[in-house]
């Protein structure tokens, strides 16, 4: 392959790689903080709706504390968890939040604190056992000034990592279906017409953008489009893009039928080749770290282009100069793994949410080119 005459204009600058990373950052670190959250306060706010009593002698002998230590914080209900609050029926979320600052795991929390975990405790001298047991847990937790919010952010924070993944591959995706709707559109406007799934409004672009509108609702992802001419794309987990048009006579009835044929035989290349003519299949890699890239290419490479009989694309999230021509360790894009694709484009220009199009029109006008050529318009 020919990078230099195939993908004309497909290197991003130094300016453009910032900007589609800080984006993309900005999204998943924004994630993160919602994830995250911040422990004390939801605790406290858990507890302020029962408005307890830190004044009844009674409730405390109950809670394991002395009136001593009750002060302001405390009263604010970031300290320990109070009797009556365990004991609603309504209370169980302050519960799992007071327990979360214990730094138990799920299985060590059901052993120790069994009433506590119970949605509906019912047996008032062992919670008041287990209570008491838990504010003196953690008051030991504390000592040394330590911030029992860590031992939540720590339990928060193990599944974040693929969580961010597969939101930047979602988001990836979406951008990905933007820039081929906007090019068959941009090629023949009424071509669609039929898809599973919702296509984004003109106002959503920018990553940030498509991050909303996706949880704005349900089935938001675009999942298939059917052409006018009878051709289907569709996006899938595995071969992102797919597009292609049914063998025999019987053509599809609608999106949903294209993309139900499809899964048929999605895994299967021999059933694939039975049933459908495929024009191009396609890989979108949402990687913002350039080390990645290559490794993300051989996880792309499960079938080749000689097993498929079509035209193999890679979309790529990050693409500068140093990936194209190679940088100080030489690990340049034209090897062995790039001859499994026909094409690399870039998927920050093609997606152009940011005016990529409009700086680099030739490679714009290539990407359109062959999805022309693909989708038969």
């Amino acid at each position: 392959m020919n990078l230099d005459r195939d993908n004309m204009g497909a290197a991003q600058t130094a300016a453009e790689a910032h900007a589609f990373i800080e984006a993309f950052a900005k999204v998943t670190v924004n994630y993160v903080k919602n994830v995250l959250g911040a422990p004390l306060a939801e605790a406290a706010q858990a507890e302020e709706v029962f408005d307890p009593d830190w004044d009844d002698a009674t409730k405390l002998v109950e809670s394991g504390l002395a009136s001593a230590v009750i002060d302001d914080e405390a009263r604010a209900g970031r300290r320990y968890l109070h009797i009556d609050v365990a004991a609603s029926p309504k209370g169980f979320r302050a519960r799992q939040l007071f327990l979360g600052l214990t730094g138990l795991s799920d299985k060590q929390q059901r052993i120790l604190f069994p009433c506590l975990r119970s949605r509906t405790p019912n047996e008032r001298e062992q919670l008041t056992a287990e209570v008491a047991r838990l504010n003196a847990w953690l008051d030991d937790m504390r000592s040394g000034g330590f911030d029992l919010a860590a031992f939540v952010t720590y339990q928060r924070s193990i599944g974040i990592h693929g969580q961010t993944q597969n939101l930047s591959g979602a988001i990836g995706a979406a951008g990905a279906a933007i820039a081929f709707v906007d090019a068959i559109r941009e090629l023949q406007p009424d071509a669609i017409v039929d898809t599973v799934g919702e296509l984004p409004p003109g106002t959503v672009r920018t990553p940030r953008e498509v991050d909303d509108w996706l949880r704005g609702g349900p089935n938001r992802t675009t999942r298939a489009l059917l052409l006018r001419n009878g051709r289907a794309v569709v996006f899938a987990s595995s071969k992102d893009a797919n597009i292609f048009e049914p063998l025999g006579r019987e053509g599809f009835a609608d999106a949903q039928d294209a993309l139900t044929r499809f899964n048929a035989v999605a895994k299967d290349q021999r059933q694939r080749a039975q049933k459908l003519h495929e024009h191009a299949v396609g890989e979108v890699k949402t990687a913002t770290d350039p080390a990645n890239l290559h490794e993300r290419m051989g996880l792309a490479s499960r079938e080749t282009q000689t097993e498929l009989r079509t035209d193999r694309f890679l979309m790529m999230a990050l693409l500068n100069r140093e990936i194209l021509s190679g940088g100080t360790q030489r690990r340049v894009m034209n090897n062995r793994d790039l001859t499994r694709f026909t094409h690399v484009f870039n998927l920050h220009h093609c997606w152009g949410w940011d005016g990529g199009r409009e700086r680099n029109p030739e490679h714009w006008d290539f990407f359109k080119a062959n999805v022309k050529l693909w989708c038969g318009l």
